[in-house]
């Protein structure tokens, strides 16, 4: 083919080349448009996908509940053990100036009773309902009483013939085992200031509801730990013999 060196004849091909390049780029580039909407369907979320997200937010959310129950129920066990012995020390304190002997509990006596007092209000004379004596869990079950701490008399209860009695705190001959005191694990009356384990097991006679399933023990030589039930080689409910139980 000849090509004439027109001026317009060379204007003509010279446009169709750029044009059909231009056509055969514009061919690879994509619009904003098909791009943004590319973009979207890569972020948007399937039915699947979405359940599996929901799955995985709420397993971790349990798991944080179950760290945060953790750390409340470990912070309430240890402000108990706190209570316990500080109980303790005023039993000591009281039966150093006393003879040696704890005030005796009774039945249902309440806060502010005259005759009989309870030994609680012996013990905490200028205190109303104290603090100390509240377990922050066991307070919380049963009567949800304020009173939340035995007298552990049940031996001296046994000695003077199934008759109220001071605790002799002399006659202890175990006093790593002696169990002194500790959560009550039992129904006691919400007015009743005078809770002791004379005729009941109010340790383990029942499943513990607290504290993880466990109880609080105060010793008589002021150690304390945490139980889930009676354990022979190192609790005793006697004066004179090791490992005896309750009963």
């Amino acid at each position: 083919m000849t090509l004439t060196k027109s001026f317009n004849g060379l204007f003509f091909c010279e446009n169709t080349a750029i044009h059909n390049d231009l056509r055969s780029k514009s061919a690879n580039v994509k619009s904003p448009c098909r791009v943004v909407n590319r973009h979207f369907e890569l972020g948007a979320f399937t039915l699947v996908e979405l359940i599996v997200v929901v799955a995985i937010v709420t397993v971790l959310t349990s798991l944080l509940l179950a760290v945060l129950s953790g750390a409340k129920t470990s912070a309430r066990t240890s402000q108990c053990l706190s209570q316990l012995r500080q109980l303790g020390l005023a039993m000591t304190v009281y039966g150093a100036d006393n003879n040696e002997l704890l005030p005796a509990a009774h039945s249902i006596v309440p806060w502010g009773s005259t005759n009989p007092v309870a030994w609680t209000q012996v013990l905490f004379p200028k205190k109303s309902e104290p603090q100390i004596l509240t377990c922050p869990s066991y307070s919380e079950f049963y009567y949800q009483s304020h009173f939340s701490y035995f007298m552990g008399a049940r031996a001296a209860f046994v000695e003077a013939g199934a008759q109220p009695a001071s605790l002799p705190l002399r006659h202890i001959l175990f006093p790593s085992q002696y169990i002194l005191s500790g959560d009550c694990n039992f129904p006691f009356l919400a007015l009743d200031a005078d809770p002791d384990n004379y005729t009941a097991d109010t340790l383990f006679a029942l499943v513990p509801v607290g504290h993880g399933r466990q109880v609080n023990v105060l010793f008589d030589d002021l150690h304390v730990l945490k139980a889930k039930h009676f354990e022979a080689d190192s609790m005793t409910f006697s004066f004179t013999e090791s490992g005896k139980p309750w009963d």
